[in-house]
């Protein structure tokens, strides 16, 4: 049976630019007509998505999979590990969470099922499609972490990828990282073409540099890539999200320390609204605010006790007597709830914790994940808006009791919750940010052109900035 190609996109270090990379390739692929999949070994992310068939992935390859204009598959993330704190991550093993692992557990699970599970996910899609496109974690020098690398060392050594190292230049020192991930890294041979991202200056001051690794290591640069700061991605983990985007004070989405799906804002930016984190030394803010977002968490229990702590709960109360609007998305929407119950010790050795009370619901922990891709209606007194819209549902937590009116309907059942006034809304559905006429209603805005289309022309202007800047003519070359 004749096999796929592989690409794999490696990188310098972490935000290099890898996903970046990969999402345009994917896009570029795709439009010269192959069948294109992408894939990452293991990610370590909070942001992650639910897919058709239940199964959870990280949202970079869920993004990666629309570029490739191909249904996302648990195939093209076998692992994701979310974190927790204290030497502890969620892991979610060809889809399906194995519960909260300790550092040294998960990584005896990554050496053993996850290294089989991974070479029969690349093996599966390189049968399937024409092109995988794949992308590395980290930097693949990391010499340390060598025995647990199954994005980038294991695939080096096990297969005969079109390798292609992302340097980021903005975090300086970029020929040292360069030069220091050749000689690392393992089968360098494999590598074939370097590409210096997020320049702003002069391309002519890089030359010198360029000639000298080029003359040290044999390798070939094939372009720079211009910082693109018009052009706005979903990123794939909190370390895309340490800043706004777009700052706008009338939005108001507060950060608690185990904060998740961080898309969620994706289409605050990507609708030209913005928003402002809310932290401690910040608080005040919340005064001047429109709308206040409680976004998802992954712990609820610990940022219950940030937010008292910090003095936001205060500043939250003190919103919804002044009469602000405020959201809660999944952990969001159970902090806004009067009851949280934990029998079972799933997140907290508490067995009940009081939330905020905004809203008339009470929730209740099981040691089984909910994981869903759903069609949702909005459906109430207060909302004016048609047609159906595709969701996601990623939670422990569910809904015991609610006395509020049903914010949704999804399945023929109501879902989540929506003050008397209409003015405090819950939600277990990820992505209804997404929702213009949910977005107008929150803000009074008159959003006209739907996020999809806003993320296709992106992904569009991404591939043909790459196409413009970037010598893709090897790669192409080897795909053919």
């Amino acid at each position: 049976m004749k096999q796929g190609k592989l690409i794999l996109v490696l990188g310098t270090s972490s935000g290099s630019g890898k996903s970046t990379i990969a999402t345009a390739l994917c896009r570029i692929l795709s439009d010269r007509g192959y069948k294109v999949a992408p894939f990452k070994a293991a990610n370590m992310s909070r942001n992650s998505i639910s897919i058709e068939d239940g199964s959870e992935i990280a949202r970079a390859q869920w993004l990666q999979a629309l570029a490739s204009r191909t249904q996302p598959q648990k195939y093209m993330n076998p692992i994701l590990l979310k974190p927790e704190g204290e030497r502890r991550s969620q892991m979610i093993l060809m889809g399906k969470s194995l519960g909260s692992l300790s550092l040294e557990r998960y990584q005896e699970v990554m050496r053993n099922e996850g290294m089989i599970e991974v070479k029969k996910s690349l093996d599966h899609l390189l049968e399937t499609f024409d092109v995988v496109v794949a992308e590395g974690a980290g930097s693949p020098a990391e010499v340390n972490l060598k025995r647990y690398d199954l994005s980038n060392s294991f695939i080096l050594e096990n297969y005969d990828p079109y390798g292609i190292l992302v340097a980021d230049i903005e975090r300086g020192g970029v020929f040292a990282s360069i030069l220091g991930t050749i000689e690392l890294m393992s089968n360098p041979e494999k590598l074939k073409g370097i590409v210096i991202n997020k320049m702003r200056g002069e391309e002519n001051l890089l030359k010198p540099g360029i000639e000298k690794i080029e003359e040290r290591t044999g390798k070939e640069f094939i372009g720079i890539l211009p910082f693109l700061g018009n052009i706005y991605l979903p990123g794939e983990d909190s370390l895309d999200y340490e800043t706004e985007g777009l700052l706008d004070t009338r939005v108001c989405v507060v950060k608690y320390p185990f904060m998740e799906n961080y898309s969620d804002l994706d289409p605050l930016v990507a609708f030209g609204i913005g928003f402002s984190y809310v932290v401690e030394k910040n608080k005040s803010i919340m005064n001047q605010s429109d709308l206040i977002i409680l976004p998802g968490s992954k712990n609820v229990f610990k940022d219950i006790e940030f937010l008292k702590t910090s003095g936001i709960w205060d500043n939250i109360v003190k919103a919804r007597n002044a009469g602000r609007k405020i959201v809660g998305i999944c952990g969001g929407f159970q902090i806004l709830g009067k009851a949280i119950k934990d029998p079972d010790g799933v997140q907290s050795a508490v067995p009940e914790y009081r939330g905020l009370g905004l809203l008339d619901s009470s929730f209740i922990y099981s040691r089984k994940k909910t994981t869903a891709k759903v069609s949702y209606s909005i459906r109430n007194a207060h909302f004016r808006c048609e047609g159906t819209r595709e969701g996601y549902e990623i939670h422990y937590g569910s809904v015991l009791e609610s006395r509020d009116e049903a914010m949704n309907v999804t399945g023929g059942k109501g879902e989540g919750a929506i003050s008397s006034d209409g003015k405090v809304i819950g939600t277990n559905i990820h992505g209804i940010l997404e929702n213009r006429c949910f977005i107008n209603y929150l803000i009074g805005t008159r959003l006209e052109v739907d996020y999809e289309v806003i993320l296709e022309r992106n992904i569009d202007n991404l591939a043909k900035n790459v196409v413009e800047h970037l010598d893709i003519s090897g790669m192409l070359d080897y795909v053919h």
